[in-house]
């Protein structure tokens, strides 16, 4: 996939690097890309601060062992 005709497909590329979409040899390839294009280096690092950010700041709600329960209930086996 990392042969980018566009910017788009090189944000689609990196995106599905960091979502864990992407083939040994496309990951390899959109890295080593990473290391020799200044604009795909850019727009990879910014990917991954956005990333990070969420990641380190962003919290999710709990949940309560009721919710868990009625969703185990509600789940029915065939």
């Amino acid at each position: 996939m990392p042969d980018f005709k566009n910017m788009n497909e090189m944000r689609a590329s990196i995106n599905l690097y960091f979502d864990n979409a992407l083939t040994n040899v496309d990951q390899q390839n959109l890295l080593n890309r990473v290391d020799s294009d200044s604009a795909c280096h850019k727009i990879f690092n910014q990917e991954k601060n956005i990333r990070d950010f969420i990641k380190n700041n962003v919290t999710r709600p709990a949940v309560s062992p009721d919710l868990i329960q009625n969703i185990k209930n509600n789940i029915k086996v065939v």
